[in-house]
């Protein structure tokens, strides 16, 4: 009985490749909806209309924070400190991430050239692909996976 007992007792370990195989599946999933999304044309993207900006953002937007909300929500695995700050500091990002584009839209809405490319600069900046590959989240850390 002992012995059937410390055998079951191993079988349930949620694993930092657990972690990765749920935080991939959602990734993937939010990037599949967002190409989805028929993007501005390049027309309109080079003669500054913002409006086809902002209404491309407002579909994008809520599923970018779909999946922050979603990645947020899983189980945190084992891991040395080292690992875990990777993860947190890509949580971190990718809230971020969301913000910053939250204020592309909002500047695009006003017809704010300049926030647009404060915006889009702040976005470029990101760290966010880099922490997700670096925790080894090959789906998050696909640029364009958790941006447009």
């Amino acid at each position: 009985m002992i012995a059937l007992l410390a055998g079951g007792c191993g079988g349930n370990t949620y694993t930092k490749s657990d972690f990765i195989a749920r935080a991939n599946a959602i990734c993937t999933g939010a990037l599949r909806q967002t190409r989805s999304i028929p993007p501005p044309s390049a027309a309109q993207a080079t003669s500054g209309q913002d409006a086809a900006l902002a209404a491309y953002l407002d579909s994008v937007v809520p599923v970018l924070q779909s999946e922050q909300s979603q990645l947020r929500a899983l189980r945190r695995p084992p891991g040395n400190a080292r690992e875990r700050a990777t993860l947190e500091h890509y949580l971190t990002a990718l809230t971020q991430t969301i913000t910053n584009y939250k204020q592309l839209d909002v500047a695009a809405k006003r017809g704010d050239d300049q926030a647009v490319a404060d915006a889009e600069a702040a976005l470029g900046a990101s760290q966010v692909y880099s922490l997700a590959a670096s925790y080894g989240l090959r789906a998050c850390g696909t640029p364009g996976a958790t941006a447009v």
